[in-house]
């Protein structure tokens, strides 16, 4: 089985939405049974957000194949999770989460790597960066770059473009 853990691989909605958790590689999704992901980027336009104050940031991104959700974790102070790291680490962490937070405004389009994981049953990417996309051009760029990147890099050969 092919691993690609660790790199963000450019994807459709369509084709994130697909995977599926794998039950071998905790943390990671599957595909087709050939290849474990674990990273995503794409480039969507924000059609929903919800932002909970110190808590979270949770949109919802669409290219046209499907809408995926994600979220970006604002409780970095509070968390357990972070309370073992150097204190100075933690606070620069949140302060990038949160300038992450202010770019995702509906109708924005954004280039979005994160995390691809499994909540309550579906899939969503937990942010790592997203960065609003200036270029009128970048989505048809973009497009032709995930065709290229997962049939020619990844090795899927499914014939067609734009996915899996």
């Amino acid at each position: 089985m092919q691993s690609l853990h660790d790199t963000h691989v450019k994807l459709l909605a369509f084709d994130i939405l697909s995977l599926i958790p794998s039950s071998s590689h905790p943390n990671t999704v599957i595909r087709k049974g050939t290849h474990i992901l674990s990273c995503a980027e794409t480039l969507d336009i924000v059609t929903f957000w919800e932002h909970k104050s110190d808590r979270f940031l949770k949109f919802t991104i669409d290219d046209g194949t499907g809408c995926i959700p994600c979220v970006i974790w604002l409780n970095q102070l509070t968390s357990p999770y972070f309370s073992r790291r150097c204190p100075p680490d933690v606070r620069r962490i949140a302060e990038v989460a949160k300038s992450f937070a202010t770019v995702v405004q509906i109708g924005v389009l954004v280039r979005v790597r994160g995390k691809v994981g499994v909540y309550r049953g579906n899939v969503q990417l937990t942010v790592v960066d997203v960065v609003v996309e200036r270029d009128p051009n970048a989505e048809i760029v973009h497009e032709g770059g995930r065709s290229e990147s997962i049939s020619t890099k990844v090795g899927f050969d499914e014939g067609g473009g734009g996915g899996f």
